[in-house]
Parts: C-alpha cells; sequence; structure tokens
C-alpha cells in the first residue's frame, strides 16, 4: 500500500513504538461514503445529501453514528481496521478509498 498516497487522500500517520497507522477522520469518512452535511452553530444537522440526494436529517444522523468511530491502515501487518463503528461501513470507506486509489 502507497503510505504516501493514503496521506494525500487525507489519512494521517501515525507512529509509536512498533505501531505503524494511517487514521482517516469522520470529514474523510463521511467524503468516502458519500455523505455530504451542513450544520447549524448548535452542531444540529441542518441538512444532507448522500451521493447527491436529499436525505432526511435522521437518516443522516444514523450514517453518521455509523460511522463515529476509529478507522485506520495497519501499515505493520497491512490490515484495514476499525474499532465503535458499523464493519459493513468500515468496508464500504475501505472499498471508497482503494477506488480513490485506483484514479
Amino acid at each position: 500500500m502507497d503510505i504516501q498516497r493514503l496521506i494525500g487522500i487525507g489519512g494521517s500517520e501515525w507512529i509509536k513504538g512498533e505501531h505503524h497507522r494511517i487514521y482517516f477522520n469522520l470529514d474523510i469518512m463521511t467524503e468516502m461514503i458519500g455523505l455530504d452535511l451542513s450544520f447549524y452553530k448548535t452542531g444540529n444537522i441542518q441538512s444532507a445529501r448522500l451521493n447527491g440526494e436529499t436525505i432526511s436529517n435522521s437518516k443522516a444522523k444514523d450514517l453518521l453514528m455509523s460511522i463515529n468511530g476509529k478507522f485506520w491502515y495497519d501499515v505493520k501487518n497491512d490490515k484495514w481496521c476499525c474499532k465503535d463503528m458499523n464493519v459493513d461501513r468500515a468496508r464500504e470507506i475501505k472499498q471508497a478509498i482503494l477506488a480513490k486509489l485506483e484514479v
């Protein structure tokens, strides 16, 4: 896996001891699943679109909660990992990242 390209699409490199990971934050994960959100100053969702289609704020919140965890690529073990998030969404994000790397 090309680490510099992962960083180039928004990943953040983290190295500590024997660990070497590329983390992807919530902004990158929402982009990868096609979720576009705008928020009120209170932090509540103002509007939401999924792959260009308007969706309800409730559906947007459910999607956001399904990816509100940690998602990373483990460089040392050549493995994609996630914690505290929906596994199907993690697979979707991984596939979107891999597709973006092919471009």
